[in-house]
């Protein structure tokens, strides 16, 4: 069974989300997420959870959690939300840098996924349109 890791900022709003997208398309995968920094047990912002719940899933019991070695070991693909968060994670985890890729990059296109942290619920809504976009071009590697 695949593991797959997703990694943002401070883990509160687009890896959360990625994270609930994927385990409902794919409930046979691990899927968790993690922040480079994290404000660790923080819940997930506000309009993240509203949008997951819309789409059948909830953040009600996600907590931030932040990035480390113990993770990444139990990961088989670990998927940044962007290039930075990517060039961080080789930086620190070089002995990772083969399973870290920016979601992007692992679905083959070149944008990076929008962070819609204090924005409205359409700046939201628009983040979890381009990552079920993303997740859909990807399923098809991961299990």
């Amino acid at each position: 069974m695949t593991s797959v890791l997703f990694v943002c900022t401070g883990n509160t709003c687009r890896s959360p989300m990625a994270e609930a997208l994927l385990k409902k398309a794919n409930p046979e995968l691990t899927v968790r997420s993690a922040g480079i920094q994290a404000m660790v047990g923080a819940s997930a912002a506000k309009h993240s959870r509203m949008i997951v719940r819309e789409k059948g899933q909830s953040l009600e019991q996600h907590t931030s959690t932040q990035i480390n070695e113990p993770l990444l070991d139990k990961s088989d693909v670990v998927l940044t939300m962007t290039r930075s968060h990517r060039d961080v994670l080789h930086r620190l985890y070089p002995e990772y840098k083969e399973r870290i890729f920016t979601l992007s990059e692992f679905g083959e296109t070149d944008e990076e996924v929008t962070d819609p942290i204090g924005g409205d619920l359409a700046e939201y809504r628009t983040t979890a349109e381009q990552l079920e976009r993303l997740l859909q071009k990807i399923q098809h590697k991961l299990v």
